[in-house]
Order: structure tokens, then sequence, then C-alpha cells
């Protein structure tokens, strides 16, 4: 299944070229010889995107998770954001990716992006950070001051590594220009995808026993309820994976409802501290993370660092990912408002107990179905596809205070995908079939994407 793990330089520059140099282990996973410094960071005379490592992807990744924290993004709109610059770190680095195909005439909306016109004078990480720096300020264009340095910060960090790596002045001016047009091309895509349309909507929940209501203790108001208005990058349409609906509503004890109801409640009651550290870990709230979204492309390139893939294989990875968190989380809200199901939190003190509290804060939107398995499980079907099942260590919560845990570590992409799903039990936010049927939908959502969107030729 893993047919190129990671780029050993210039000799992977075929995906499967570089299998005679693989090596198996004991889980029977194909890995290549470790990376060396020269294929991490090379300087001038790297003509080909798998000669460099994936640190330029990786450091961009990790500023647009802490932007996303800064800003406070939703679930929806942060992994919006994550697909526009995936998309743009992956086309500014494809010309140099022999193997390899362009997103463009591919993806709803997006038609034939720039070419570059002096190919053996790019740089390829300057053009990536080119193209983030540019796709991002699209994307996070009404971004607070401090989101704005970081992404400046970033941008210039990158340049002038890049140029003490010996990149000439010359070159630089090259891999930049060809790099912003990029970033510039996606982010007047991302304008065209009705995001700010939908966002502008007024909204009134219906009314009724079995609707959501806004939820202890913030009792906010509907988070993202006009998602179906936003353009898919791969789905025909927003709702076109329909997900298994809800248990039918009942309030009558013993009901199938009701034991709905029962098992978060229940679970409350027998926690422990490994199940509440579990829920905490995969919280992913606003401003305190890059969302779940941020959360599943960290992995992706934790994986990729971890297996020392190239940068070729990182920003693919990457790409696909945030691609199928985004068309995710657009379809799982889709259905999440047709539905717009009560949670189990006011069900419970409706019906079981007044005083039930939640281990976890139920959050501003409809139960079904569940928005961390929708997401997880598509974005676990992509990479596995991609990588096989690469066993990884999650070190996204390491520098988290007042979480047990903060490195947890998976055999595979599913593994996580359903940890995931099972802590929204854990922190009684959720009914088990909207954990399951939402499971369901993230598969299928997943492979759509693997199945349409190809970048091998």
């Amino acid at each position: 299944m893993l047919d190129a793990v990671r780029s050993a330089g210039g000799a992977s520059r075929s995906r499967r070229g570089f299998l005679g140099a693989a090596v198996t282990t004991g889980s029977g996973i194909l890995l290549a010889p470790p990376a060396t410094a020269a294929t991490q960071a090379p300087g001038r005379g790297a003509s080909f995107t798998g000669d460099h490592g994936p640190e330029v992807a990786a450091t961009w990744l990790r500023a647009l998770y802490q932007v996303t924290a800064t800003e406070g993004l939703t679930p929806p709109a942060a992994a919006r954001a994550y697909a526009y610059c995936t998309v743009a770190m992956y086309e500014a680095v494809v010309p140099g990716m022999p193997g390899f195909r362009s997103t463009g005439r591919q993806l709803n909306g997006l038609h034939r992006l720039p070419q570059p016109a002096h190919r053996s004078r790019l740089d390829w990480p300057t053009a990536l950070s080119a193209a983030v720096s540019a796709a991002a300020a699209g994307v996070h264009g009404a971004a607070s001051v401090a989101s704005q340095e970081i992404l400046r910060r970033t941008h210039e960090e990158q340049v002038a590594a890049r140029r003490a790596a010996g990149v000439t002045e010359g070159d630089l001016r090259h891999s930049l220009a060809f790099g912003h047009g990029i970033g510039a091309a996606v982010a007047q895509w991302a304008a065209t995808d009705g995001a700010a349309e939908a966002a502008a909507l007024p909204y009134t929940p219906p009314v009724g026993e079995s609707f959501w209501v806004p939820t202890p203790p913030n009792f906010g108001t509907a988070v993202e309820p006009h998602c179906a208005l936003v353009r898919p990058m791969v789905l025909r349409t927003a709702d076109e994976v329909a997900p298994e609906p809800p248990v039918p509503f009942s309030t009558e004890p013993g009901s199938p409802f009701w034991q709905q109801a029962m098992v978060p409640y229940q679970q409350s009651a027998v926690n422990t501290d490994e199940t509440r550290d579990i829920a905490r870990f995969w919280t992913d709230n606003p401003r305190f993370s890059g969302m779940p979204a941020g959360h599943w492309l960290n992995i992706a390139v934790q994986a990729c660092e971890q297996h020392g893939l190239g940068l070729d294989r990182t920003v693919e990875a990457l790409a696909r990912t945030g691609i199928a968190l985004h068309d995710a989380f657009l379809n799982c809200w889709t259905w999440k408002y047709r539905h717009n199901l009560v949670r189990p939190v006011t069900y419970v003190r409706r019906h079981i107990d007044p005083t039930w509290t939640t281990w976890v804060n139920s959050p501003q939107f409809p139960e079904h179905t569940s928005g961390h398995s929708v997401g997880s499980r598509a974005a676990s079907t992509v990479l596995t596809a991609l990588l096989g099942s690469l066993a990884f260590d999650d070190t996204s919560l390491a520098t988290t205070v007042g979480i047990g845990k903060r490195t947890r570590s998976y055999r595979s992409f599913h593994e996580a995908a359903d940890t995931a799903a099972q802590s929204r039990i854990y922190g009684g936010i959720h009914y088990p079939h909207g954990v399951d049927a939402g499971k369901a939908q993230g598969d299928a959502v997943g492979a759509l994407v693997v199945a349409r969107l190809r970048t091998d030729r």
C-alpha cells in the first residue's frame, strides 16, 4: 500500500522509484533510509522539490495553526482557511515534482494556475513561503494585527533562511514572484466560494422539543448555520454525502432515543483520568487551539516528519488532507442544520437529570453528526490511502498545561480518528449514533477525495 513513504532526494522523483532503497520494519511498514542533512535543507542546486525536507511546510502549518487559534475561527471556517493555504503550498512546488500533477481544473472553480517562467531558477521552499503568505493574506484578510504579524514574521524568516542557505538574490526574486502569483490566484479562487455571503446571512433556529437550543455554560448563538451555501472542493454539492438520520426522537423513558442519551450520561459517572484526558486532548476548542482541522493537519505533518518524507510528499499529504477536511466539515455542517438535533446536555437536563454537567462544554451547533467523527475519519481515510497505516506520535498538545498526557501515540491514522470520535462520548457532548454515523460519513467523504482528486500522473 505504501508505494513511497519518503523522498530520498533526487532519486525519488518517481513516486515509486525509491522502493528499491526502502527497508521493512517489524510492523511491515516500508521506510526509506534515514534522511541526511543534505536532503533536508539544501541550498542552491536543489532542482527538485523532493530534494528538500518538510521543514518549510511544517513551519507554515504551525504558523497557520497559531493564527487560527488567535482568531478563534469556527470548525468549518478553520478547515476552509487551511485547505486554501495547503493547496497554495502544493501548487507552488508541484512544478518541481515529476510524476505529480496540479489540482487545477480538478477542484471546483479552480482553473489553470500560473506556470513558472524560469523553472531552473526557482527555489522551492521560497516559492512555497511566498504562496502561503499570499493565500493566507486573502483567506485571513480580516485577521488581527497579532495574526498578521505571525504571517509576516514567518515569511520573512523563511526567506532569510533560504538566503543563508546560499540561494542567490536573483533566484529568490524569481521564486518570490512565482509563489506570490500562485498564492494570489488561490486567494482569488477562495473569494468566489460563497463563504463571506453565507456568513452574513441571518438565522432563526427552528423551535421544537427535538431541536437544538443554545447550551450551557456559554449559551452562544448558532455557529455557521449556512455552510450549505459554500462551494465544496471535491464534493459535487455540500450535501452529497448523506449520513444516517438520527434515532427517532422520543422523551419516553426506555425508548431508543432515551437510551442514546443515557450513554454519555452514564459515561460521565465512570470516566477515568485517562478517558477525561482523551476528551481534553481532542477538544480542539476555539481560541485555545487550531481547531480539529488544524489538529489533523498537525498529525499529517508530524507523520511526514517522523517518517522522513521529503517536501514533495509532505505538501501532497497536507493538500489532500486539507481538502478532505474542508469538504468533511462543510458536509457535516450542512446536515447538522438540516437535522438540527438537540444536544445531550439539553435532553438529559430536561428528561433525566436536571443537574447533569458534561466534562467538555457542548459547542454551539446541533448534534447530528459529530464533526470530530466526520473530519477525523475523512482525514484518516485520505492519509491511509496515501501513506498507509503509519504509526506516529501526536505531539499537538506537547506544550499544553493542565492535561496529564500531552503526547499520544497511535498505530495508525484510523486509530487516532476513532479515538477522536470516542472522545466526544467521554466528554458528554454526543450521542453514540451521532458518532457512529459521523464516522461512516467521514469515510464516504474521504473516499470521494481519494477517488476524484489525482495528484499522481
